[in-house]
């Protein structure tokens, strides 16, 4: 029988440091958008070896547009690596140089055409962290005003403007299958359901349930 306190097997300690030891780095791949890395390395008193990773030049931003009728605008697009057509928020790229909701407000610009007033950032997400260094910075921005949208010129989309409690559904069922959408989409409701949202915002996504 196990005492009290005392620690079962397989338990670990609170120990947040660094257990890496970086023998080697080693660039393999590189483009105007990312590298990889084939770097030896070793993590704590296992023997070296090597392990190759994804690192961005950039990171990304993603953004939930609320309309005064609590809706949210979907774009759509075929997307080259799954090959397949995909439902997905606004979102795109960000220079490290750059303010993430400067990024967020031209992505939506031009996407969908829309300006925004008010803008939260729920999140600040590493997508694969075993392996990309990526992040994404999550946002909702309400307070809309319509424009013309002016994707770039591999960008071929469709918009889609739905409810937000459907656009939640899309995302349980899996027609919204981007992580990142998913994830700012459940996130936005469950801070709805524990009330941590500005009142404006709050009023206009509840709108569409009464």
């Amino acid at each position: 029988m196990q005492q009290q306190g005392a620690e079962a097997p397989g338990d670990m300690s609170d120990d947040r440091s660094n257990p890496w030891t970086v023998h080697r780095k080693e660039e393999s791949f590189a483009c105007s958008f990312f590298s990889v890395r084939s770097d030896t390395v070793a993590h704590g008193t296992r023997l070296p070896r090597v392990y190759n990773s994804v690192r961005m030049t950039s990171s990304g931003v993603i953004i939930a547009p609320i309309d005064d009728e609590g809706c949210t605008t979907l774009v759509g697009q075929y997307r080259y690596v799954p090959n397949r057509f995909t439902w997905e928020l606004p979102g795109g790229g960000r220079k490290l140089n750059q303010m993430p909701v400067e990024a967020a407000s031209m992505e939506l610009s031009e996407e969908t055409g829309y300006r925004a007033d008010h803008w939260l950032q729920l999140f600040d997400a590493i997508l694969e962290p075993g392996t990309i260094d990526g992040r994404t910075q999550c946002f909702v921005a309400w307070g809309l005003h319509s424009g013309i949208a002016h994707p770039e010129p591999e960008e071929r989309l469709l918009q889609r403007r739905v409810p937000f409690g459907q656009a939640i559904s899309m995302a349980l069922s899996g027609e919204i299958s981007s992580f990142s959408s998913v994830t700012l989409l459940l996130g936005i409701q469950v801070r709805l359901t524990r009330g941590e949202l500005p009142a404006d915002l709050e009023m206009l996504l509840q709108q569409r349930s009464r």
